[in-house]
């Protein structure tokens, strides 16, 4: 299996790297910082790890966009992130595993080998709350996708001019997606809403 890196931690790409080079039917075809410019790169690989951070929406966008349904590449977020909400919202927008970058490197190893048989790989502690949430039956995810991307690029500090650009929308755009999360989330100020997306763990 040919496996792409995206990771903005040199560190941490090398210690993936070896763990995933031990393994005789696993090479690494490819790594980069960002997600930004990969989509070429994509095309000669059988899976993607992202580390599921801010320009991880655009890629999963674009991929769920070209390739065709339970086709390769296939991607697995490998990520410091372990809130729920966040899980769902990778895994709806075309993630077929997530994973916290804590856990050990046996579990990846077999992730990345599910996953490359057409299976799904979801945290154990997160399983039941991810198989209602993806079915819509999750009153706790109360946000939609593009809601939710908001509130991360939000959080993660960017402007709204920036996460127009981001997301290839007008700020007046942006700027009703964040009056809907205000009023969704029962709160008044930009400081609330980064605040919220801190103590849920949208961000990290």
């Amino acid at each position: 299996m040919r496996i792409l890196l995206i990771d903005n931690q040199p560190i941490f790409r090398e210690g993936l790297k070896s763990i995933i080079e031990a393994q005789d039917d696993l090479t690494i075809v490819g790594e980069a910082d960002t997600c930004q410019d990969v989509l070429q790169d994509a095309e000669n690989a059988d899976l993607l790890i992202l580390d599921g951070e801010m320009d991880s929406f655009g890629l999963l966008t674009s991929l769920h966009k070209s390739r065709a349904k339970g086709r390769p590449p296939y991607v697995l977020v490998l990520t410091r992130c372990v809130e729920e909400q966040h899980a769902v919202q990778m895994l709806k927008a075309g993630a077929d595993g997530y994973m916290c970058k804590s856990d050990p490197p046996e579990a990846v190893v077999e992730a990345i080998r599910k996953i490359a048989k057409g299976g799904k790989c979801v945290p154990k502690n997160l399983a039941d709350t991810l198989i209602f949430a993806m079915n819509g039956l999750n009153h706790q995810t109360r946000l939609s996708r593009r809601e939710y991307q908001v509130l991360y690029l939000f959080a993660s500090g960017m402007g709204m001019s920036e996460i127009a650009r981001h997301l290839s929308l007008s700020v007046k755009t942006i700027s009703t997606y964040r009056s809907r999360l205000l009023e969704k989330l029962n709160l008044r100020s930009n400081v609330q809403l980064m605040r919220y997306a801190f103590m849920k763990g949208v961000v990290v």
